[in-house]
């Protein structure tokens, strides 16, 4: 069953710096995301990490990834970037 996604304003803001081309990988690891969150042997494609203590990234590309907090009640979207600004992001959270 698909997990639910809840979209942060401060990740819709990191959707509108993305290329056209980066924005669909965006899409694409989501829909997987989605569909494979809690199976931990088919979401190896996504390179789920834990980051700390309820936040998590997976991989959009080489250089592109995506920062969620998980809930029971789902997942929700806190960024979308590269390296650096994950690292922003938790040095400032």
């Amino acid at each position: 069953m698909p997990v639910e996604l809840r979209l942060s304003k401060r990740f819709l803001k990191s959707l509108a710096t993305l290329s056209d081309a980066e924005y669909v990988r965006v899409e694409q690891s989501l829909q997987l995301l989605q569909t494979q969150w809690g199976s931990p042997h088919t979401h190896s494609g996504l390179s789920l990490r834990r980051l700390r203590a309820g936040y998590f990234e997976c991989r959009a590309g080489l250089d592109l990834r995506i920062v969620f907090r998980a809930t029971p009640s789902g997942l929700d979207l806190v960024m979308a970037g590269n390296h650096d600004d994950v690292r922003r992001l938790l040095r400032n959270e």
